[in-house]
């Protein structure tokens, strides 16, 4: 049970619900934004979020969009995880959201609620960091579109009000070759001890990673080492935890020595098995 009473909110358009959150703002509501309410509801009952006011998303066409395009597809922040997981235009967004919670948990999270909820695995992300997605975002400022790597770092840098509209994935994402793994403790539905994927974009390796730190990331440095033609892929791994944004993630999942093993032994697969793919 939620220890506090608050108001909701159903906008069907951008302008009113960034009106909605102004105008709540304003009365001390501590109004959120609300996608599937996963988080509102766990955190809610461990008295770790409280508010006054929720404004669901899910009635913005925008939001709920899944329309592939001559250049891009857009995909709309307030689509649940269980959708994503049946669209094959983006296969490799649907087999790295398919193993986040079980089956009913993701019929009601959506990908915004995965990528700028509390939690740091944030699992979603990575294909769209992996093919350079632009998020379009609207608050009270305005509408905005950035590059979604300027915009993630270790967190959605939102600024009060905004919320994540769509993702706009380049086609050549959805074309290019790509590898995941993830690695889980007790289960396919549990937290990611490491999760990799790899992705080849234009002709060079992106990277994208959750679980290994504290944090989801995708790193230049790293990705540098990953296309240089002048190492082997045994030097490559070994060269590769020291340019990473962050300490090894150490906690009651796994140790931050076994994190490192499984880092090394699928980093390894993940180069030999896209060596010579374009």
């Amino acid at each position: 049970m939620i220890p506090f009473d608050f108001q909701y909110y159903a906008p069907e358009s951008i302008e009113e619900a960034v009106d909605l959150y102004t105008t709540l703002d304003q009365e001390d509501r501590n109004p959120l934004y609300y996608g599937g309410g996963t988080e509102i509801i766990s955190f809610g009952r461990q008295s770790k979020i409280s508010t006054g006011a929720v404004i669901d998303l899910k009635n913005i066409p925008e939001s709920v969009a899944w329309q592939p395009g001559k250049d891009t597809l857009k995909v709309g922040a307030a689509l649940s995880l269980s959708f994503l997981t049946e669209q094959e235009q983006f296969p490799l967004l649907a087999g790295v959201a398919r193993p986040v919670a079980d089956r009913t948990v993701r019929n009601r999270l959506t990908l915004g609620g995965n990528i700028c909820g509390r939690l740091p695995y944030r699992e979603a992300l990575l294909p769209f960091l992996l093919g350079d997605a632009r998020a379009v975002l609207a608050g009270p400022e305005g509408s905005r579109t950035v590059e979604l790597m300027q915009l993630f770092n270790k967190r959605m840098l939102l600024e009060k009000g905004e919320f994540l509209v769509q993702l706009l994935v380049p086609n050549a994402a959805l074309q290019a070759a790509w590898w995941h793994k993830r690695r889980e403790k007790h289960g396919p539905v549990d937290y990611p001890l490491v999760h990799l994927a790899l992705m080849r974009l234009n002709g060079l390796l992106t990277a994208a990673v959750s679980g290994l730190c504290a944090f989801p990331f995708r790193e230049a440095a790293l990705e540098d080492l990953l296309n240089d033609s002048s190492l082997t892929n045994s030097e490559k791994v070994e060269k590769s935890l020291s340019l990473l944004p962050g300490k090894v993630r150490d906690d009651d999942l796994a140790s931050a020595a076994y994190r490192e093993r499984l880092w090394r032994i699928d980093l390894e697969q993940a180069l030999e098995e896209m060596e010579g793919v374009r």
